[in-house]
């Protein structure tokens, strides 16, 4: 997810407008005795759409942002695994600011396999240890790291744009 305060501020706008909306059905289901069960699976349908509708232009933004911060990509340089991740490559680029894309490539069709953003201050140092590509050391648990060979979900997001 983006490092921004303004997607903070949007989706505290968010909430707040959902909260609303929430506040609004209740008031309308209670608002008389006759009719209300019809009303309150009415306001549950249109309250579950507004969620779905939010999350879907969440997801659509969030989405965005990383398209356009990945087509910035810039410097990239290319890093053979020498072990027994032999059949893979990575690929790191800077986006811009301490930010940094890592891709990983099958070698023997040379498509990429997964991608990660992350952040370094410093040279960017990646090291493989056979069942994963490690980027950040210091990181706790297991974030620094990008396993190989890439979960499913990371090879179905690297074939997004």
């Amino acid at each position: 997810m983006p490092d921004s305060a303004f997607y903070f501020h949007l989706a505290a706008v968010a909430l707040l407008l959902l909260g609303l909306a929430a506040f609004r059905a209740v008031a309308y289901v209670m608002a008389s005795p006759h009719g209300r069960p019809e009303r309150a699976r009415r306001m549950l349908l249109v309250s579950t759409g507004r969620v779905l509708a939010v999350g879907a232009i969440w997801t659509a933004i969030v989405y965005g942002h990383g398209v356009t911060e990945r087509a910035g990509a810039h410097n990239c340089r290319r890093v053979a695994a020498i072990d027994a991740a032999a059949r893979y490559a990575a690929e790191y680029c800077y986006l811009g600011g301490e930010r940094i894309l890592l891709r990983i490539y099958g070698v023997e069709r040379d498509r990429v396999l997964a991608h990660r953003t992350f952040t370094s201050a410093g040279p960017v140092r990646l090291s493989w240890d056979g069942q994963a590509v490690v980027f950040d050391p210091a990181a706790p648990g297991r974030k620094g790291r990008l396993a190989l060979p890439p979960a499913l979900h990371e090879r179905l997001l690297a074939r997004l744009p």
